[in-house]
């Protein structure tokens, strides 16, 4: 028996594209090839609705699951020994993989694209099932089994494999257009900015803080969750922008309980002021209807008037606890608790307002005169690539 050993990829939306599929997957390939460009592999091939990766060392499968996890787009990924489409080899190659394993139940389960093979799923499963039983006297579990053997038989080839690494699914990287994405160092804009990613989408952050009045903590904090984004968009950049004189303007001339709605109307005119100048088509916010005060529909409402490009908030319907059950998955939790100053939460009044009116917060904008102000904060924004 000749083998060696590859990783077979499912894909997740891709097979509804149509007439636009190959295009997707050439993207979703090279996707794959630049995550895994610090890893042995040989070729990348999609054939059968299937990715391929061969020329791979499977002793380093703990490193390329945790980089294949990350391919936006990817449903799942599964480690396999190639082998020739034979009954025997299946059989052969499932006690090779279970072997060394501490299991008391499995299963098989197979799928055959290529229907010139004699043998239906259902009749591999019973039969490689059968001789691995025989072996290992361990009982079949097709519910809750310790041990899913997968075999997968495509184009006169099976593919035999116990190890698999479920990814976030969605769009590939770069398959969208571009967005600006307004991250503070908080909890929501990152699980925002990951759920918008998953469709494709390309992501521009924007930053807005208040050093030297707040520490700068939030700064660093904002870059740590970039970092942590570039996981599943290798090349990100990150906009600085500081916000204070704005807000002591603001401060100065505007009914405290209106201050939130002011500086998130500014954050939103400069994020703007961004798009336009790298082509981006929207906005990303990490809103929660009714979360905040300045998050009731009467105040998200005054905040979009001010854009000419579509606000999307992805977390408009999401609890608190599904948002940091998502923030723990993608590991930007632990950066979005730590101890930071916001630039809207550090000038928070006791009572904001909750419906906010659109004319009267034009009229005081109006007085503001904060033009020369709005130049200084653009011409002084700090960039952080990754």
């Amino acid at each position: 028996m000749l083998g060696q050993y590859c990783i077979l990829i499912h894909y997740h939306e891709l097979g509804l594209k149509k007439n636009n599929r190959a295009w997707f997957e050439r993207v979703f390939r090279k996707n794959i090839q630049t995550q895994l460009s610090e890893l042995p592999v040989k070729n990348v091939n999609t054939y059968a609705s299937r990715v391929f990766v061969f020329g791979i060392d499977q002793n380093l499968w703990s490193k390329y699951k945790i980089k294949l996890k990350s391919v936006m787009g990817l449903k799942n990924a599964i480690l396999m020994y190639k082998v020739n489409s034979k009954l025997e080899y299946l059989e052969q190659v499932s006690k090779f993989l279970v072997e060394k394993k501490e299991f008391n139940s499995f299963r098989v389960t197979t799928k055959r694209q290529d229907k010139g093979f004699k043998y239906t799923s259902k009749d591999v499963n019973k039969l490689v099932g059968a001789t691995v039983q025989k072996k290992f006297k361990k009982s079949v579990s097709l519910k809750n089994p310790d041990i899913n053997i997968l075999i997968e038989i495509v184009r006169g080839q099976s593919y035999v494999g116990i190890e698999k690494v479920q990814g976030y699914g969605g769009l590939p990287n770069n398959t969208g257009e571009t967005a600006v994405s307004l991250l503070s160092s908080g909890i929501d804009s990152p699980v925002a900015s990951f759920q918008i990613l998953k469709r494709g989408v390309n992501l521009v952050y924007a930053h807005f803080h208040s050093a030297p009045a707040t520490n700068k903590q939030s700064i660093n904090n904002c870059k740590k969750l970039v970092d942590t984004l570039s996981q599943f968009q290798p090349s990100s950049i990150l906009y600085i922008y500081p916000l204070l004189d704005l807000q002591r303007l603001i401060m100065d001339k505007a009914p405290d309980k209106l201050w939130v709605i002011l500086f998130r109307r500014a954050m939103v005119k400069i994020s703007c002021l961004l798009a336009e100048e790298i082509d981006a088509k929207a906005l990303i916010t990490g809103e929660n209807v009714g979360q905040v005060s300045s998050q009731t529909l009467s105040n998200i409402h005054s905040v979009s008037t001010v854009s000419d490009i579509p606000i999307i908030r992805p977390l408009a319907g999401h609890n608190k606890e599904e948002i940091i059950n998502i923030a723990k998955l993608i590991n930007t939790y632990e950066d979005s608790i730590a101890p930071h100053q916001d630039c809207c939460a550090f000038f928070t009044p006791i009572h904001p307002e909750l419906k906010s009116n659109i004319q009267n917060l034009e009229y005081i904008e109006s007085k503001l005169k904060a033009d020369k102000i709005l130049e200084d904060i653009i011409n002084n924004r700090e960039v952080y690539k990754t």
